[in-house]
């Protein structure tokens, strides 16, 4: 991640903490989900992590973040699949170290 990057993903977290004042509050999580994805994708660009399982991970919350605009439920069940999967890579990592 170069410094042009981080400054910009610095200024994403910084408006998103100021826009959720405001915000419904719904959007927080989307926040958090999209900065994640955010995350993830300036380290595989950079060389830093490339990882099948978390490709899926990002891949499904890109399908479904915007779901918390129009359905709640359904966006609430992704976040729910994304942390039972996540959960499944961490504790596979574990066990392989």
């Amino acid at each position: 991640m170069d410094k042009k990057e981080a400054v910009k993903f610095i200024a994403y977290l910084v408006t998103s903490a100021r826009g959720c004042i405001e915000e419904p509050k719904i959007y927080g999580s989307f926040r958090l989900v999209d900065s994640a994805g955010k995350f993830y994708g300036a380290l595989k660009k950079h060389g830093l992590i490339d990882d099948r399982d978390i490709d899926e991970i990002i891949s499904m919350i890109d399908e479904k973040k915007y779901s918390c605009m129009f359905d709640e439920q359904e966006f609430i069940g992704m976040l729910d699949r994304v942390v039972d999967r996540l959960v499944d890579v961490t504790v596979s990592m574990e066990k392989s170290e």
